[in-house]
């Protein structure tokens, strides 16, 4: 069963914060934006780019969020479109 709204919601708010804070943190969040993809998607032939502590540290929140195992389909796009911006 997927998440209710309300927790959907604020789950989406915290992704959009997230990319705001990865968007402050590096002139380019496309290192951050790698990372999490290869995690998220893991393969040993694509291994995640290493981060900078600081880098690494957002980049584990964000793979947490994007993770919930209660998301419907649906919901788990629409968050990663929140983050990764398309």
């Amino acid at each position: 069963m997927p998440i209710d709204d309300v927790e959907f919601q604020s789950l989406l708010e915290q992704v959009r914060e997230l990319h705001q804070l990865a968007d402050e943190l590096t002139h380019s969040s496309a290192r951050i934006h790698a990372n999490v993809r290869a995690r998220l998607n893991w393969s040993e032939d694509a291994p995640a780019p290493t981060l900078p502590p600081d880098q690494g540290k957002l980049a584990d929140e964000v793979l947490e969020v994007l993770k919930k195992r209660r998301l419907s389909s649906s919901q788990a796009r629409q968050l990663q479109r929140a983050f990764f911006g398309k």
